[in-house]
């Protein structure tokens, strides 16, 4: 029997699922934050409009991988494909994005001359369905964190990314990194009342990571007593030391435990700000390093 890594996905496919995971998830989390627990309109602006150049840059990061013309025509115009999907995905998420964010903009006065260019029947409109925007844009970052774990596990001659675990771990590894990156921007925020969703997001991410490490342990428990090529591709993964210290331990761990003593020991203060920093970059790193690996360790088994 014959193991041979995929030499198809690289770094450019791993930059668009990690984008993708975590411009889906920042926008699903900041929309939920503002509907049912209110939140810094100016903090909520500058996640918006993070989460829309995430989206476009992880896109870019996929038509540059996609330069073959042929492949990338099949791929947009195949309703069998994920990537089809993916594109009204995305779609639907950016128009969301932007009816939701251009009445966030009135809270910076730089922009304001370009947002009086708007009809304000427009922007009447736009203000009034606000929160509605807010809903289907949630609903949009969620199928967009999903979608890019689909993606990956529609490969079939890969047994190690053929599971429903992958997209699984995928989504819930986005909204970590969502939650981490929204932990950034409320760290770094000027606003008193952005310290009350620090505490909520550190909560949240606490537990997405604990979620993380339970659906790794039944991923890997699956991969390795598999006499296939998925057991190949999990002791590639437990063999890489960048994955075991770089995602596992600095990304998972180091964090969970720095959020735990937030959560429990230091009562949320501003002193705490560079730990939850530190987490939050941890977190962002690991997620990154995860997509990396994981198509990595994508391995084709021959019977010969």
């Amino acid at each position: 029997m014959t193991f041979v890594h995929q030499e198809v996905w690289h770094w450019q496919i791993a930059t668009y699922l990690f984008l993708g995971g975590l411009g889906g998830a920042t926008f699903a989390i900041s929309a939920v934050l503002h509907l049912f627990e209110g939140c810094d309109r100016k903090m909520l602006s500058v996640a918006i409009m993070s989460s829309i150049a995430f989206l476009v840059i992880g896109t870019i990061f996929l038509l540059a991988d996609m330069l073959q013309p042929l492949k990338a025509i099949y791929a947009l115009t195949n309703p069998r494909s994920w990537i089809f999907w993916g594109v009204i995905f995305i779609n639907f998420y950016f128009v969301s994005a932007i009816a939701y964010v251009i009445p966030l903009l009135e809270t910076w006065p730089q922009l304001l001359p370009i947002i009086r260019k708007i009809p304000q029947p427009v922007l009447s409109l736009l203000e009034r369905f606000n929160k509605l925007a807010a809903l289907t844009g949630s609903a949009a970052g969620f199928l967009v964190a999903i979608y890019t774990g689909l993606l990956i596990s529609a490969a079939p001659a890969i047994s190690f990314w053929n599971t429903p675990a992958l997209p699984l771990l995928f989504v819930i590894s986005g909204f970590s990194t969502g939650a981490a990156y929204l932990l950034l921007l409320s760290t770094f925020s000027k606003n008193e009342s952005a310290w009350k969703i620090t505490a909520k997001l550190e909560q949240l991410d606490a537990v997405l990571i604990v979620s993380e490490l339970i659906i790794l342990g039944a991923y890997f428990n699956f991969a390795l007593f598999l006499p296939t090529g998925a057991r190949a591709s999990a002791e590639y993964l437990f063999h890489s030391p960048v994955f075991l210290v770089g995602f596992f331990i600095a990304g998972l761990i180091v964090p969970l435990a720095i959020e735990t003593y937030g959560i429990f020991f230091s009562g949320h203060s501003k002193k705490s700000g560079s730990l939850l920093v530190a987490a939050s970059a941890l977190v962002l790193v690991g997620g990154y390093l995860l997509r990396i690996y994981v198509l990595k360790a994508g391995i084709f088994q021959y019977p010969w």
